[in-house]
């Protein structure tokens, strides 16, 4: 533990604590409302949108392949 030689010292540090606190609350806030709106219906949606194409894709072309190299 630190030991304080002035109140001066003490008041900056505890002013130092603070405002940190507060950066740290809105680091906070703005994660929160970045998952609310990476969770909204219409994210969710695009996403499931986007997995299923890609999976699609990805059979055509493994299809594809298999019967150039036919096997």
């Amino acid at each position: 533990m630190k030991t304080y030689t002035s109140f001066k010292d003490l008041d900056k540090d505890l002013r130092i604590k603070r405002l940190e606190a507060d950066i740290y609350k809105q680091k906070a806030k703005i994660d929160i409302t970045f998952i609310k709106d990476s969770l909204s219906f219409s994210n969710l949606t695009a996403e499931l949108i986007s997995q299923l194409s890609r999976k699609y894709i990805l059979k055509k072309i493994g299809a594809t392949l298999l019967k150039k190299i036919k096997v």
